[in-house]
């Protein structure tokens, strides 16, 4: 009859166990998940970013290209030639980081 006691109470403290066990895994299971969340938009973040890295440095390259003092010959009476290239290379540079958001959406990369 002791014994038997005995038995329930520590069946009883390994069923608690047991659910303690499963409820600490449910616990790094859902962390794991608001990890998995974290590091995702981090990513996104980081696409973002690169992309108007890449858009920002062609447009520093041919601003850096017109802008140096290097004697061009159509230089002679058509200065407005360096603020067309600078605005229509600024469009283009804005479509291309545009195109790269859309084509990350299109293809999921990116939540709407």
């Amino acid at each position: 009859m002791l014994l038997e006691a005995y038995f329930m109470q520590i069946e009883s403290t390994l069923n608690k166990l047991t659910t303690l066990r499963e409820y600490i895994d449910d616990t790094e299971d859902y962390i794991n998940i608001q990890l998995d969340n974290h590091r995702n938009q981090l990513i996104q973040l980081e696409l973002f970013l690169s992309s108007g890295t890449v858009c920002l440095s062609v447009y520093s390259l041919v601003a850096a290209i017109f802008g140096m003092n290097i004697p061009y010959t159509w230089k002679e009476g058509h200065g407005y030639v360096f603020k067309w290239v600078i605005i229509v290379t600024g469009v283009v540079c804005a479509s291309l980081f545009l195109f790269i958001i859309s084509y990350a959406r299109h293809k999921g990369l990116v939540g709407s």
